[in-house]
């Protein structure tokens, strides 16, 4: 006796395609590090901050200035690469030392970011952010 040749179908069934995706997916999200970039940390107020007073002796005020100069008070201007180790002497004699980075309005903000990255490269942990007051206000 012949057996008949049953036909081979060309489709195949896509019923579990949804289940195999899902458990790809996940074991990508699972084995994949991510990289963690550590920033400043930052403090900021909340609702039951209180302004603290401090000595004048102890807050050093850098100043970035809508025309890209940089101003450290006591020091004078400054260039970007000269942050860092004017920052790092005056925390030695200044422990307590506290940087208020004043930012006028109309200044590029990456001005900002390059004082922020000089101050971590200092190690210095105090720091207040405030927009500087313009000849106008």
């Amino acid at each position: 006796m012949i057996k008949k040749r049953s036909k081979v179908s060309s489709e195949f069934s896509t019923a579990s395609m949804s289940d195999i995706n899902f458990l790809l997916l996940i074991f990508f999200l699972v084995s994949t590090m991510f990289a963690v970039e550590k920033g400043l940390p930052m403090a900021l107020p909340g609702k039951g901050s209180k302004t603290v007073k401090l000595k004048r002796d102890n807050v050093l005020n850098v100043q970035a200035y809508a025309n890209g100069s940089i101003v450290i008070r006591g020091v004078g201007p400054v260039s970007v690469g000269e942050i860092k180790s004017v920052i790092e002497r005056k925390l030695e004699a200044n422990p307590k030392l506290v940087i208020v980075i004043e930012t006028h309005p109309e200044a590029d903000y990456g001005i900002m970011v390059d004082i922020l990255d000089e101050l971590r490269l200092a190690r210095a942990t105090k720091i207040s952010l405030r927009t500087l007051r313009t000849s106008a206000e």
